[in-house]
């Protein structure tokens, strides 16, 4: 087992999930639906959270593995709400007998989708076998289907409960201002898909941006998706309302079906619309581009002449600055005096000045649309935190939840909210305005609506803003805050719940209050804002960012121009659940305004890269990361240390399962695993078991030795376990030492004695364990893969020095234990197998007479694991047209050229827990080995044995040592040629040879 080497990196999956896509068309099309299922099974694998492929290879399981075929389209509709999905999980329930089943899904399809071609005939099979009264859909058109046609006349329709007939089969004027239309029979039983979702099927998903003064974007409709999408452009104050009709407008129709946009969504179909500046003239901006149900397009409201307009300006005003022929020269000082040097550490004392009383309230901002239940879970949290007379002012920008606007009229009637509440959609940036214009002069804080909030947070939030005279805006940490994220810088961390939220704000405050760091801009899920910076820098800029994503970016530009700060308040914690403003499309709203936010302030993209480089808020998150740390441990407990590499492989397995006996043992099981500092240094992250719940927990070695010493020593270890030293610094041994505790080590490969780890040289082949000099030559040739610059002598000398002191060396294997005392002759190393092959449970599976030898390879196949020898043997095969051909379960350093042969197929990676299915699922004939060095043990082989194979492999290690004793299969001289390899696994089928 050589857990800490893995093959060389993989290709790009991508292109290669494309190229077995491609592939599995081809099958199809030529037939062998067999083939294109199994190529579309390898594509899933190396591209598993692409669901177009999914969908693909669920649609070729229909017919052939129902089960499966429902398993992936239920999968996928969880994710995805298309029409195909839920078709498809209609069809595969159907096929299965479950009716029931079969018309949930066909409900969940109509009652939000116009149904494609040819829908009528199942559907009217899924309702009678259910003993549904029939089915129902709606197109975009207001055109009601009703089946079984018999049903036609005796259905009763009603729009909100407003009874309706239809003319023409169509549903009358006015039908599309309805939220749900209900069919019903004349006893009250809804046909399949009633009530269907109105809104779902108008709905509209896209994106708007400025074009040289003109405008370019993309929409479709998700539950219509064949219908172009007709928008209309309207000026914001034109006659009657953005969803009016009057002069000043102009409509336009997306219909360029080749337009590519990437991440629109799984089978979107998305069509692109191209407007030219003449053709709005007369159009003032800011413009509404609207959607047939009267919603904003992302990125709408928008001004298309307004970066010109801002340019212009820029240049009149320095025109005016600079003008020619003047008597005197004049300078103007924009930026205010240099804030003072913050200290390394990030920690500014605070010293509040010039608080008037005035100013001590600060008003709560809080934009909602949407969310009823986050939306009251924040507000609840907003409520029962204030102890000071802070006002929450909450814009309802056109909630469309009945349930969210009922509940807000409540607070506002208790006086609990001021409510103020927008007749339409007009994004996070006017809603935002509309509260800070309302906030009556005082500071505010603009909170999310999906944030909770723990009591004292506005009022820490206060104290910082005012610990200096320059500080205009002040972010606290949260789990989902870009550049203030925590504990994960890169953001996408757990959403802690209320409770949690507490005691992570207590936490942080406890160790991180009465400090703020320099950021470059705040971060507007909750961002206090002082009112006199307000004053200077003037509100958001609705026109040009929509409804949302780097409008806070900008203020706080613009605000860094006038001389202030922004600050982080590492003590306080605010939870955010994070994106859910705008759905899937909102991945395109923020590239946009990312673009027009680098053109109206250039260096802004350097800006942040520099401040995530110098990342001085790392020693926040590590005192939090400590305190939590802490706070885990519990009194009078012990704990186990376990040193590892971050490699994965057979070594995981392992240290997985130590965790496990540890945790059950009643121990803290600590693992310790090599890091990079940003200044490149080593260094070592600590974890609470296998995950990585405290990334900020990183000390650098040897440099921080002694504060992670005390660290791990407070937490009374019994024993360490020394499980891999690759991409340690070597300090860590002294880490070993300063514990003073017994040590085990744990060989699960030869990086303890070979710099190869593997003992494969350059020629590619086992290098038998020469003698020390032709070692140092072998690494001086080929390289070294330990991450470590030491010969091979002194790497020995060291590995021999921590053995003769540790409590135990242990090996899985005899051979393992053989070779180690070879090298090290004072070592008596304990044999602890992995699992007792004795004890496996191998299903008989005789082998039946068959045309072709299908020999299944196992794992990740690179040089060491005999890439070279599969590669060979298959050419072989295919040169001299021998009946046999190799599928190998996992990956391999180059798949290209193994499938080249016409005699290799690869699956793709996979879990452990699938690995016995997986190979049972390839029918082979037997398994093979081929690793052409001496494993420690070999998880594949055991794994092989369970899916009921007789395993081949060379004569040499860990797995010969293991065929030989159980008999579960046969050996091969190491280094036979691939002709003769071949021979004896065409003969071990009990085939002849051909060519």
């Amino acid at each position: 087992m050589t857990g800490a080497s893995r093959p060389d990196p993989l290709p790009d999956n991508a292109l290669l999930a494309l190229e077995a896509f491609e592939r599995a068309q081809a099958e199809t099309a030529a037939g062998d639906r067999a083939c294109a299922r199994r190529w579309l099974e390898r594509a899933c694998r190396l591209a598993p959270k692409d669901q177009t492929l999914s969908l693909a290879l669920a649609t070729a399981c229909l017919g052939h593995d129902d089960m499966r075929a429902a398993s992936l389209f239920a999968d996928i509709t969880v994710a995805n709400d298309v029409r195909e999905a839920w078709f498809g999980l209609a069809t595969a329930k159907r096929r299965l007998g479950d009716a029931t089943g079969a018309a949930a899904a066909l409900a969940e399809a109509l009652a939000r989708h116009v149904p494609g071609r040819g829908l009528a005939a199942l559907a009217d099979a899924i309702a009678r076998e259910a003993g549904a009264p029939g089915w129902c859909s709606l197109s975009g058109d207001g055109t009601v289907t009703i089946g079984p046609d018999r049903l036609d006349r005796h259905v009763e329709l009603r729009l909100d409960g407003r009874r309706v007939t239809r003319a023409a089969g169509r549903l009358p004027p006015g039908w599309r201002d309805a939220r749900v239309l209900a069919v019903t029979t004349q006893d009250a039983r809804h046909l399949l898909g009633s009530p269907v979702d109105i809104s779902a099927i108008r709905r509209t998903v896209g994106c708007v941006t400025g074009a040289e003064g003109g405008l370019e974007g993309w929409a479709w409709h998700p539950g219509d998706p064949d219908t172009d999408p007709v928008l209309t452009i309207r000026s914001v104050g034109a006659p009657g309302g953005p969803a009016g009709g009057g002069r000043g407008q102009i409509t336009v129709t997306a219909s360029d079906s080749f337009v590519r946009i990437d991440n629109s969504g799984l089978l979107a179909r998305p069509r692109g619309f191209l407007v030219p500046p003449e053709a709005l003239a007369g159009l003032p901006g800011p413009l509404h581009v609207l959607a047939r149900d009267g919603s904003d397009l992302l990125g709408s409201p928008l001004d298309p002449g307004a970066m010109q307009s801002s340019n212009a300006a820029a240049a009149a005003t320095l025109s005016r600055l600079y003008a020619a022929g003047r008597a005197r020269r004049r300078s103007t000082r924009i930026a205010a005096a240099a804030p003072p040097a913050i200290p390394v550490d990030g920690h500014v004392p605070l010293k509040p000045v010039g608080m008037s009383p005035r100013r001590r309230v600060a008003e709560i901002v809080v934009p909602v649309h949407g969310g009823t239940g986050r939306v009251l879970a924040c507000l609840g949290s907003v409520l029962a935190s204030l102890s000071s007379p802070s006002r929450v002012i909450v814009i309802d920008d056109a909630s469309p939840e009945p349930e969210l606007v009922r509940a807000l009229d409540g607070l506002a009637r208790q006086k609990r909210i001021r409510l103020i509440r927008n007749r339409r959609n007009l994004g996070f940036a006017a809603s935002a305005n509309a509260g800070l214009a309302a906030a009556s002069g005082r500071d505010a804080i603009l909170l999310n609506s999906d944030t909770l909030v723990a009591p004292g947070w506005a009022e820490d939030l206060r104290a910082a803003a005012y610990s200096a005279p320059d500080i205009g805006t002040v972010t606290p940490l949260s789990n989902d805050a870009t550049i203030l994220s925590y504990p994960g810088r890169a953001g996408a961390n757990a959403v802690p719940d209320m409770p949690e939220t507490r005691r992570l704000a207590a936490l942080a405050r406890r160790v991180n209050g009465g400090s703020v760091v320099d950021i470059p801009v705040g971060v507007g899920f909750c961002m206090y804002i002082r009112r006199d910076c307000l004053d200077a820098v003037g509100l958001l800029r609705a026109d040009v960012f929509a409804q949302g994503y780097g409008e806070e970016n900008d203020f706080c530009l613009r605000a860094r121009h006038l001389g202030w700060r922004h600050v982080a308040a590492p003590g306080v914690f605010v939870a955010h659940v994070g994106g859910q403003s705008f759905g899937s499309a909102a991945r395109h709203l923020q590239a946009r305004n990312e673009a027009v936010l680098e053109r109206l302030h250039p260096g802004y993209e350097r800006l942040i890269e520099a401040h995530a480089k110098a990342d001085p808020l790392a020693p926040a998150r590590r005192r939090l990361d400590l305190a939590r740390w802490r706070s885990a441990r519990s009194r009078g407990g012990e704990a186990a240390i376990l040193i590892t590499h971050e490699g994965g492989g057979g070594v995981e397995r392992q240290v997985a399962a130590s965790v496990a006996r540890h945790s059950a043992a009643g121990r803290r099981a600590i693992v310790l695993r090599p890091g990079r500092l940003p200044d490149g240094g080593r260094c070592v992250v600590l974890s609470d078991g296998t995950e990585p719940g405290f990334p900020n927990l990183r000390y650098a070695m040897p440099a921080e030795l002694p504060a992670l010493l005390r660290l791990l020593a407070r937490e009374r270890p019994r024993e360490v376990a020394l499980h891999h030293m690759i991409g340690h610094h070597n300090s860590v041994l002294d880490l070993v030492a300063g514990l003073g505790v017994p040590y085990d080590v744990h060989v699960h490969d030869y990086a303890w004695l070979c710099a190869r780890v593997a003992l494969v040289g350059p020629e590619q082949r086992y290098c038998g364990e020469p003698d020390v000099v032709r070692c140092e030559a072998c690494v001086a040739d080929a390289g070294s893969l330990i991450d470590e610059d030491i010969t091979v002598a002194n790497l020995r000398q060291r590995s021999a020095r921590l053995f003769a002191g540790a409590r135990r060396v242990v090996v899985p294997s005899d051979d393992t234990a053989a070779r180690m005392r070879r090298h090290f002759p004072a070592t008596r190393a304990t044999v602890a197998p992995h699992e007792d092959d004795a004890a496996i449970a191998v299903p008989v599976r005789p082998m039946a007479a068959a045309a072709q030898c299908r020999v299944c390879v196992v794992g990740a196949i690179g040089i060491h694991k005999g890439y070279q020898v599969v590669l060979d043997c298959a050419r072989d095969a295919a040169e001299r047209r021998l009946p046999l051909e190799f599928v190998v379960v996992g990956h391999t350093i180059d798949d290209r050229r193994l499938l080249a042969t016409g005699r290799v197929f690869i699956t793709g990676s996979f879990s452990p827990e699938e690995a016995v299915q997986l190979i049972k699922a390839q029918n082979a004939t037997l398994a093979m080995l081929p690793s052409i060095f001496p494993e420690t043990w070999c998880f594949s082989l055991a794994e092989a044995w369970r899916a009921g194979l007789r395993v081949a492999a060379f004569d040499i290690g860990a797995q010969a040592e293991r065929i030989r004793r159980t008999g579960r299969g046969f050996l091969l001289p190491l280094g036979l040629v691939p002709g003769a390899i071949n021979n004896a696994l065409v003969a071990a089928a009990g085939l002849s040879r051909q060519g």
